[in-house]
């Protein structure tokens, strides 16, 4: 296992000890199962709106890579995840592998990048060399009720840098 999967394994077990610290009263909440397949289809739909009313109140979004900022609640994530897909009009994904615990799931995936303009992720903006090419990534999804709580999202940066014709460092 490399050291980038090892952290992001580390890591969502320490999310999944803090989610089931979480958790609330039983209710006619949607399975874990059934969540995961809306939030999927949400992100399908391409729809930030979609995606972002699937997200409690006080959701948190984290894109873990240097510079990024936190989204908290539905209003900033929903404007995060429009910057997102505005910036990869093409965005689609595939998925590798899908984890569950008991109100989390991780998923492995490839977003599938082909941007048609230089786009910016936490502080460094990218200048695609014109080719399409897969992102791997991994989200780890906590769950409440039915609804997002937190989710955290890992990208490897470095396919990314080794697609793009230039690089340079915003603030």
């Amino acid at each position: 296992m490399g050291p980038v999967r090892t952290l992001v394994v580390a890591m969502s077990v320490a999310l999944l000890a803090q989610t089931s610290e979480v958790r609330a009263q039983p209710s006619k909440a949607p399975s874990l199962e059934q969540a995961v397949q809306a939030y999927s289809a949400a992100w399908d739909s391409r729809d930030p709106a979609r995606i972002a009313a699937l997200h409690t109140d006080d959701s948190t979004f984290q894109l873990f890579v240097q510079g990024a900022q936190q989204a908290r609640g539905r209003v900033d994530i929903e404007a995060q995840f429009r910057r997102i897909l505005a910036d990869n009009p093409g965005y689609r994904s595939t998925v590798r592998a899908v984890s569950f615990a008991a109100d989390a799931v991780t998923i492995e995936y490839d977003i599938h990048m082909h941007p048609p303009a230089p786009f910016t992720f936490g502080d460094a903006r990218y200048e695609p060399n014109g080719k399409a090419y897969a992102l791997p990534a991994i989200d780890v999804i906590a769950f409440q009720n039915g609804l997002v709580l937190r989710k955290v999202t890992y990208l490897d940066s470095g396919v990314i840098r080794a697609n793009s014709r230039a690089i340079t460092t915003v603030r």
